[in-house]
Parts: C-alpha cells; structure tokens; sequence
C-alpha cells in the first residue's frame, strides 16, 4: 500500500459491457469520489491524449473501466511510445466483450468494493489488493511500420474460433468468458475429432533465430498471462521465465489428438509417443512468425488469407495490476 499514489479512472463508454448500462453504473460509483478525476475516452488518439495528461499530472494508479482493446492501446503506450519511462499501476475492471485479461489480472469483486479498496490502497489504509506484473506481449509488423502491445496472441484455431464467436454467439447474447469459452471449446473438439472448422495458418516460425518450423499449423499461441479463458494454461514448458512470453505450437494433422487435448488444456506434455515433434511448447523471449493467414492480438484481428505477414514478438518490461 502507499499513501503517495494519485488515482486516476480510465472508462471506455464503447467497450462491451459498457454498452450495456455498465458505464452509467461506473459514471455514479465514481462520481462519489470526487477527488478521482474520471475521463471517458472513445478511440486510441483520445486514450493516449488521456494519458499523456495523466503523466503530467503525476497519477500513479489508474482504474481502468474498458475492454481488451481499450487495455491494449493503454499498454502500447506504456511499452512503446513512453519505453517505461511512465509506469503507473493499473486496477482493470471488467467492462469489454470479452475481457480476455480480466480473468488474469482484474481486480474482482462489485464494483463499490473494488472502489473502497482502490481509495484505502491509494491513502496507505488496510485493504485486501495485490500487486501483480506481467510483462507486455509487443508485436511489431516491420511491413506497416506498425507496433501493438498486448497480452495475447493466436492464430489457427483461435484465430477461427473468434470470428465464429463475433459472428454466431455475440449476435446471440452471449458475452464475457462465457461466448469465447464455448467457441473454444466447440473449435478444439472439432480439432481433436473431424478438424473441419479451423482453417490452419501457414506459418513459418523462428524460435529466437536459432530454429525454424514451417507448415500448416491449426493452433499457434503465445501469451504473458498466466491464465487464459476457463483458466486453462496450455503451455508445458518447465522452464517459464517470468520475463519470457509463452509460445505453444501444434501442427495440422498431429497424431492422437484428443488424448494430448486432455494434457494440453492441464497445462502438462501432450504425451504422445510417435509425432511428438507436432506439439512444441516454449518460454522464450522472442519469435518470429512469417503468417499466410489471419490472426489476433487480445481480440484485436490482424493480417488476411493469401498475404504473407511478417510478425515479430517479444517481452518487455512489466506493467503492474491491482488484483483481488
């Protein structure tokens, strides 16, 4: 705890659950902290203009009331245009469509609660928040010129399974975990029995500039969190460094399937005898994939079928949360 953080909120009134009547409800709690400045921003200029006012205002901690997206241009300040140079906390609620990261790093609880612990934290008083840090996925597009900051990346069967979840569950209600769990779900079963849906990237990968993997690939994920949707952690690498990112690889066509599913999903080996070169899991600190299709960073859709894109990811510093 400390007495000499200055608290500022973050709110994106588009974000999912914001569109949803979250956003009046944040407007009221806020509003009973009037020494919390509160700023409603609508796109990535506004966000960094937010920021860029806060940095000279000296806040320390910020409650942030977006989504993934939202979080995303927030790290992306931090990490790439400012290099660490600005490093204030962040209390992340649960305002987006999704929230991939919430599951991970939010601060949990209702959201009066989650305040009063923010201000008792913020004035050195007892309270019940954790610091955590991850450090920042930074992908960077050497072909736009163009580098983002997230927390997550996939391809393959992710990539597939988040256009069907925009497409068939959003349109239909289902929101927060509960819409990507269940495209989740529906793609790795179909992946582990008739791999009829998933369109597999064509990729060529270079591990760290030492190896190199090429083909069809229906899964490519690589993220800093330590828990995905459902709280499943599908790498089995020993050796995770806490400054490193996490990279699991399974080709198409890899042998028994659904038998290495059931490990993979617990986090260990996917225990398969012959063909264990399709599964690869990695904690590394940089890789570069040359990607045939469309992929994702924190939800965010990047790249297209046909057009070979360069990716570069890597870990940088840390960013701190306020858990419960």
């Amino acid at each position: 705890m400390s007495a000499d953080d200055k608290i500022a909120a973050l709110s994106n009134p588009l974000s999912g659950k914001n569109k949803r009547g979250a956003f009046a409800k944040f407007e009221s709690a806020i509003a009973r902290y009037p020494h919390i400045p509160h700023v409603a921003v609508t796109s990535p200029a506004e966000i960094t203009a937010a920021l860029e006012k806060f940095e000279q205002d000296n806040i320390t901690l910020i409650v942030l009331n977006g989504g993934d997206g939202t979080l995303q241009t927030v790290l992306t300040y931090l990490q790439h245009i400012r290099g660490e140079a600005y490093q204030p906390k962040i209390v992340l609620l649960k305002a987006g469509t999704t929230s991939m990261a919430f599951g991970d790093v939010g601060c949990k609880g209702t959201l009066e609660d989650v305040l009063a612990q923010v201000a008792a934290y913020a004035s050195g008083s007892p309270n019940n928040l954790n610091n955590v840090s991850r450090p920042v996925l930074r992908m960077h597009l050497p072909k736009n010129a163009q580098t983002v900051c997230g927390l997550f990346f996939g391809a393959g069967a992710i990539y597939s399974g988040i256009l069907y979840c925009r497409q068939r569950l959003h349109t239909r209600g289902l929101r927060g975990e509960l819409g990507p769990s269940l495209a989740m779900i529906w793609f790795l079963l179909d992946w582990a029995t008739f791999n009829r849906l998933t369109t597999p990237a064509r990729a060529r990968i270079k591990i760290e500039n030492k190896s190199e993997l090429s083909g069809e690939f229906n899964i490519i994920l690589a993220t800093t969190l330590n828990r995905l949707l459902m709280g499943v952690y599908p790498f089995w690498h020993k050796e995770k460094e806490s400054e490193q990112l996490a990279l699991s690889i399974i080709k198409r066509n890899a042998p028994r399937p659904f038998r290495a599913l059931l490990n993979i999903l617990r986090g260990r080996a996917p225990d398969v005898k012959h063909g264990s070169e399709h599964y690869r899991s990695y904690s590394l600190s940089a890789v570069t994939i040359e990607i045939e299709n469309g992929f994702t960073l924190d939800g965010e859709l990047f790249g297209d079928s046909d057009v070979v894109t360069e990716v570069k990811l890597d870990a940088v510093g840390k960013v701190s949360f306020l858990t419960t």
